[in-house]
């Protein structure tokens, strides 16, 4: 079982907007929630190399997500 991933690790994915088997790379970014103005940085995701299209999410991301998105 691997660790939680970090910004420099590399994955092997699909691109949606290439439409190509990629070695994606982990990076930190700042998302837009979808129906929503409110960004949230530093977000961990997996990167295009090709077309720099964000494809996945980290999975230790998604509870940063959901907090940010979580009415207060």
């Amino acid at each position: 079982m691997q660790g939680p991933w970090k910004s420099g690790d590399r994955a092997v994915n699909v691109c949606r907007r290439c439409r190509q088997v990629v070695r994606s790379k982990l990076a930190l970014r700042s998302v837009q929630l979808a129906r929503s103005r409110l960004v949230v940085r530093d977000v961990l995701v997996d990167v295009c190399p090709q077309c720099n299209h964000m494809i996945s999410f980290a999975p230790q991301s998604l509870e940063q997500l959901r907090e940010a998105g979580a009415p207060k």
